[in-house]
C-alpha cells in the first residue's frame, strides 16, 4: 500500500518519514512541490506539484495519482504507536507500557487490519486516534472525523471524485473527505488500538502554518457551514499553542451518513 505524506517547508523536519520502518519507507510517495524538488534527498519516491497550490488542491493531486489503489494519506508530523491489548475485553497484555511506537511487526498487522476492513463493501475511510486520547476500550469507533491520518481505498472513491468541489477550503479540508465519503453511504472507522500523535506538533513551522491564522481558519469552516448542514458554529473556543484562540465546529459525521440512507429510503417510496 503506497503512503502520500504532503509537505512543504519542513525539508529537516520530516517527522512522519523518518519515525516508519525501513520496509515502511520504500512505499512512501513525499508530494513536494516544484520549488523545493531538489531540496529533498530522502530515499522515496516523489510526487512533485506546481507551487503555492495549497493543502486541499496538493490532496485531490493525491487521490487522482491513487486512481482505484488502496492507499494511506499522512500528515508530514505524525508519529504512531500501538496500544496494550489489555484494554479491549477478554485480552491479554501483549507489551510490558500501555502503549509503544509501532515496530516492524506492528506495521504488518496494521496493514493487515487496514486490508480487512476495506474488504467491506461500505467501508473506505480509515483513521486512528490521537495518542493523548484515553482508551475507548474498544478497538474500533465509528462514524467520527477522521485527521492527520487517512487510509482510503480508492476503487470507492473514484466512483464520485469527480462530483466534489475538493477545492471548497484552503484549511479544514479534512472535513471535506470525512463528510463527502458519509454522505454516500461510506462508513469509517478509527483504530483505538494504532494510534497517532497529532496535536503536539500542530500548527508547526512550515505546512499550512504559514498562511493559517484564528481569522482564515474561522472564515474557512464557515464555508463547511454553509455548504454542509452537518457542520455548525459553536460559541466554544479552544487556546493553543503557535496560533492562539480558535473557535470550535461540530461535524456530525453520523448524521451525514444517516442522510444517505434517508436519500436511498425516499427514493425508494417515490
Amino acid at each position: 500500500m503506497k503512503i502520500y505524506i504532503p509537505t512543504f517547508r519542513r525539508v529537516d523536519n520530516q517527522i512522519t518519514f523518518n519515525n516508519l520502518p525501513d520496509d515502511v519507507k520504500e512505499n512512501v510517495i513525499l508530494v513536494v512541490q516544484e520549488q523545493e524538488k531538489d531540496q529533498y534527498k530522502y530515499d522515496c519516491e516523489y510526487l512533485v506539484v506546481d507551487n503555492n497550490i495549497g493543502i486541499a488542491k496538493t490532496r485531490e493531486h493525491i487521490y487522482r495519482h491513487a486512481g482505484k489503489n488502496r492507499f494511506g494519506m499522512l500528515d508530514d508530523d505524525v508519529r504512531f504507536y500501538r496500544r496494550n491489548t489489555m484494554y479491549y475485553k477478554g485480552e491479554e497484555s501483549n507489551m510490558e507500557k500501555s502503549r509503544r511506537m509501532m515496530n516492524q511487526d506492528d506495521w504488518k498487522d496494521w496493514f493487515n487490519v487496514l486490508n480487512e476492513l476495506l474488504d467491506n463493501q461500505d467501508m473506505m475511510h480509515i483513521g486512528n486516534r490521537d495518542n493523548s486520547l484515553p482508551p475507548k476500550l474498544i478497538r474500533f469507533y465509528y462514524h467520527q472525523l477522521i485527521i492527520a491520518t487517512h487510509w482510503i481505498d480508492g476503487s470507492k472513491l473514484n466512483k464520485f471524485i469527480d462530483e466534489v468541489d475538493w477545492n471548497l477550503v484552503q484549511v479544514g479540508e479534512d472535513n471535506v473527505l470525512s463528510l463527502e465519503c458519509a454522505m454516500r453511504g461510506y462508513k469509517n472507522a478509527i483504530s483505538d488500538e494504532f494510534l497517532m500523535t497529532r496535536w503536539e506538533t500542530a500548527f508547526a513551522k512550515g505546512g499550512c502554518s504559514d498562511f493559517r491564522t484564528v481569522e482564515v481558519n474561522e472564515q474557512e469552516h464557515m464555508k463547511l457551514v454553509k455548504k454542509y448542514p452537518f457542520v455548525t458554529m459553536t460559541n466554544e473556543f479552544y487556546e493553543w499553542k503557535r496560533i492562539g484562540r480558535m473557535r470550535r465546529f461540530n461535524v456530525d459525521i453520523k448524521g451525514a451518513y444517516n442522510s444517505h440512507n434517508l436519500s436511498t429510503l425516499d427514493k425508494f417510496m417515490t
